[in-house]
């Protein structure tokens, strides 16, 4: 591996993940909510002592969509790394149930994968009472998923699961990547997968970003709805952006499709080269053109290191930093005075001035950000990773006071954030837009 690939592999990108939840001393059924009478009537605050139980939490001040990780969540006593229930205008609209994903669950051998399939299948045919319709592989799909159908009289069930396929050829070994369960009233059918004559690119095309912006009168220039997708307990941050701004713009996709397509690793996160490149290729599917706007390169950060150990020994305020021939950038990092980094970073006046320009240019047309950082080079309150490469998104700034509204994909409490832009510019690692194609 080069040192610009190691180097972005490093900054980019998302690695650091959330404290894992505390255990279930028991089995925790869903089943108390999907298996109710009249289910799709059932507001949220009908189902809110269930939600409670099973421990769900609201992913955003809406309270519109709600996550469960709990350990022992379950699903007719199948095993579920986490569920998501979505509500419409207050009444249940979706329950999405993740049986098995690579990210929480790690590597399964084919045999086993197919086995928990099969087992899956046969609950749900049980369930139902019903033989399952085959659907076959999306072609609207990121991943193009296979998929199953049970319909009951009021409901739909849809399975879908994805897999890359073993190759010889290019040394590719099987690797299974998800296995979901979308459940929805039965008159529902297009947020099932089912095919429809409206594509991901037909979606994005005639989304109008100026409708998007909120201007306020505290100076604040903001997009108003971009949704909320939480990461989980693996260092998805990268795909987990990527969703939220798919979604935004109308496209049904989610962090596991892009885990897929961007071969992301739970503990060392995805690498900003093979996310953007991986849409590059779904351009035409997807109907977004990937813009790299900036990009904090590894000759960049040689040339900062020089910066720093100059003033450092200029006014003896620090150890001088010696990268070594194999460049452990976490351990120069580490190291670093904050004040000493952002002083030389500071510096480059014509990199932070396209920088905020590119934000309002960007946000003034109704394009959220894809924003690759550096955490723990300024001071952030109540994170749950104090360091390392991080993805986020910026969705606003305020030229009154200087500064730049952003969001995490870490759930409620992270949907709208706010940095002065010194700040913001100080801990940049790259910037990205996801431009929809006219």
């Amino acid at each position: 591996m080069n040192f610009r690939c190691a180097f972005l592999m490093f900054l980019a990108l998302g690695a650091g993940s959330l404290p894992a939840q505390q255990a279930s001393p028991q089995p925790v059924p869903i089943d108390t909510i999907l298996l109710r009478p009249n289910i799709w009537e059932a507001t949220a605050q009908e189902l809110e002592p269930n939600l409670k139980e099973l421990r769900f939490e609201w992913t955003s001040s809406n309270h519109d969509i709600a996550r469960s990780a709990v350990s022992g969540l379950a699903f007719q006593k199948q095993s579920l790394n986490e569920a998501v229930i979505s509500f419409v205008n207050g009444k249940l609209a979706e329950v999405r149930l993740l049986y098995f994903d690579r990210g929480d669950s790690g590597t399964l051998p084919e045999e086993q994968f197919r086995a928990r399939l099969t087992e899956i299948t046969g609950t749900l045919t049980a369930l139902t009472g019903r033989q399952p319709t085959d659907r076959g592989r999306d072609a609207l799909g990121a991943v193009k998923a296979e998929g199953r159908i049970w319909e009951t009289d009021r409901t739909r069930y849809l399975l879908e699961w994805s897999v890359t396929k073993e190759s010889r050829v290019k040394m590719i070994p099987f690797r299974g990547e998800f296995i979901r369960l979308a459940v929805r009233p039965k008159p529902s059918e297009r947020a099932l997968g089912a095919p429809t004559a409206v594509t991901s690119r037909d979606m994005v095309k005639s989304f109008v970003g100026p409708d998007h912006v909120e201007r306020r009168g505290d100076g604040d220039v903001r997009l108003k709805d971009v949704p909320m997708v939480d990461q989980g307990e693996k260092g998805y941050c990268v795909v987990a952006s990527v969703e939220r701004v798919m979604r935004y713009y109308g496209v049904s996709v989610d962090q596991h499709e892009l885990a897929q397509i961007a071969n992301s690793d739970a503990a060392r996160g995805t690498s900003m080269d093979a996310m953007l490149a991986s849409l590059k290729r779904l351009t035409a599917r997807l109907g977004v053109r990937v813009r790299l706007l900036y990009e904090w390169d590894a000759r960049d950060f040689l040339k900062t290191i020089d910066g720093y150990n100059r003033a450092a020994k200029r006014g003896k305020l620090a150890p001088e930093l010696d990268p070594g021939r194999m460049v452990d950038m976490d351990s120069c990092f580490a190291q670093m005075r904050p004040e000493i980094f952002k002083e030389v970073r500071m510096k480059n006046a014509a990199d932070f001035g396209k920088f905020k320009r590119e934000v309002q240019r960007s946000i003034d047309q109704g394009v959220p950000l894809l924003w690759f950082v550096r955490l723990g080079l300024v001071k952030e309150k109540e994170i749950p990773q104090a360091a390392g490469g991080h993805t986020r998104i910026i969705i606003g700034y305020n030229p009154t006071t200087d500064e730049v509204l952003y969001s995490d994909p870490w759930g409620k409490g992270h949907e709208e954030k706010r940095m002065q832009s010194d700040d913001a510019w100080t801990i940049t690692g790259g910037l990205s837009s996801l431009q929809p194609i006219s």
